[in-house]
């Protein structure tokens, strides 16, 4: 039911925010009808919550109206007055978050109403907020132009037109808001392009970079840093600036405002990735590097906000830089992070992965042997591990076993991928099968199945069984 909007709203809402909430319309300067308070309780506190879709509405107006027949546009009314109370409450809690804007807010309603008395004391506060505040950021730039053009508005000086005035702090500050923020966006803009081959046309693109060049802007972090990033996306040989833009991004990074220098960390993690797969393999350890990091600075998991590509992500780096020790205390120590639904499978999954690098296979087998994973991806990559360790072991019965459980697995949910991603998996099987088979064959059968692996792209973990084909090939 379209009215019922809030109260999804509302589960997505923490027990403290739920709180603060009630306090928030309980407050008759806010919300003078206690209907809506009414209807929010009875909605919170009887459990409504753990299944929206389930509201029963006619239930809840019985509390509120037991001796009155349902009134569908009364009903209405109340949620969306709470609805909009809602709206309003999520504004003053981000109201709350900016000081400089609730300064800037303040100002313009004392100089609208003409509360004279107040201007200075306001004008100081505000100022000196700018200062304890003060960052490299776009932000940061617009909101000291607000300032700026209060005090234009608060000293009168479109009056006093003889008197010399901020309009040159104004323009100067106004000029670092628009070539940051835009400078910002056209990183956005040509990640999408090349990324994504999006034919994204920015104009006065070409402009705006030739101004950046020019004069100190570059000497601004929170211009010259963007620059340098969308400098590095523009170019096929990336390898020369990325020394420079790293230490720009080491020597500034924890200036910006905390999610600010955690996109400008996804952009480092992104880029080192890029350039690893694309076969710049030194890139595997600037990647583990970055991601250390970001993990000593609350950039990879900022304020306990779970990320599993990010956690799998370090796993993989860290096996494949062979620093086992440091990801085995890493697992250890950011499980508890892991929401309770996912921490059993990633957890294990890890392990499981690390086992294998250090050839620990008794291990892997023990953790993988009798688990079956709720996520698909996770079910077929376990698979495939498993069945990797049975071919080191030589555990030819299990492996065959697996093999053909493994084959029936992908049928009976080929509804669930593509045929592309089945076909990856069946090619596993098929070649692992085989390597199995002509190992204890004559050569030219070893050689024939790893040319053979070589020409097929369409195969998962084509890595290891390129290994283990040139292996037995000798």
């Amino acid at each position: 039911m379209k009215e019922l909007k809030f109260v999804r709203v509302l589960s997505q809402l923490s027990k403290n925010e739920l709180n603060k909430l009630q306090r928030f319309l309980e407050s008759p300067y806010f919300n003078v009808n206690p209907k809506v308070l009414g209807l929010f309780k009875a909605v919170v506190h009887e459990g409504n919550l753990d299944d929206p879709d389930q509201v029963n509405k006619n239930r809840i107006w019985k509390k509120l109206m037991p001796d009155q027949a349902f009134h569908d546009p009364r009903w209405r009314k109340w949620c969306n007055e709470l609805m909009g109370l809602i709206e309003k409450y999520l504004v003053c809690e981000q109201l709350d978050k900016k000081p400089l804007m609730a300064n800037n807010l303040l100002l313009e309603s004392v100089y609208e109403n003409k509360l004279t008395l107040l201007y200075k004391s306001i004008l100081n506060k505000a100022e000196n907020d700018l200062k304890k505040n003060k960052n490299p950021s776009s932000e940061f730039h617009l909101q000291h132009f607000l300032f700026q053009r209060n005090l234009y508005d608060l000293k009168e000086y479109e009056i006093n037109m003889e008197s010399q005035s901020n309009l040159e702090t104004i323009h100067e500050v106004l000029d670092l808001f628009y070539l940051a923020e835009k400078t910002k966006q056209l990183v956005n803009a040509v990640t999408r392009r090349i990324d994504f081959n999006l034919p994204i046309r920015i104009d006065l693109e070409d402009q705006l970079i030739q101004i950046v060049r020019q004069g100190a802007y570059l000497e601004h972090p929170e211009i010259g840093l963007y620059y340098k990033i969308y400098q590095i996306k523009n170019q096929k040989d990336p390898g020369p600036l990325y020394p420079g833009l790293k230490q720009s991004v080491l020597s500034h990074l924890d200036k910006f405002p905390q999610q600010e220098a955690v996109d400008i960390f996804k952009e480092m993690i992104n880029f080192t990735t890029l350039q690893r797969n694309q076969g710049r393999t030194e890139f595997e350890h600037e990647s583990l590097e970055w991601y250390k990091y970001g993990l000593k600075y609350d950039l990879v998991f900022p304020n306990g906000a779970f990320h599993p590509g990010h956690f799998l992500n370090i796993v993989i780096t860290g096996i494949r830089t062979k620093e086992f020790a440091w990801t085995e205390k890493f697992i250890e120590e950011y499980q508890n992070i892991i929401p309770k639904d996912q921490k059993n499978t990633l957890v294990t999954f890890s392990l499981a992965r690390l086992y294998f690098n250090q050839n620990q296979f008794g291990l892997v087998i023990q953790k993988l042997q009798d688990v079956e994973f709720d996520e698909l991806t996770y079910n077929l990559d376990s698979k495939v591990l498993l069945l990797a360790t049975y071919y080191e072991v030589e555990e030819w019965p299990a492996m065959s076993s697996l093999a053909e459980s493994f084959r029936t697995f992908l049928n009976r949910h080929q509804k669930d991928m593509t045929p592309a991603k089945k076909l990856r998996y069946s090619n596993f099987i098929k070649y692992i099968k085989r390597l199995s088979r002509v190992k204890y064959q004559d050569r030219a059968a070893r050689l024939r199945a790893l040319e053979e692996i070589k020409s097929t792209t369409a195969v998962v973990n084509q890595g290891w069984l390129l290994e283990k084909a040139k292996a037995i090939s000798r």
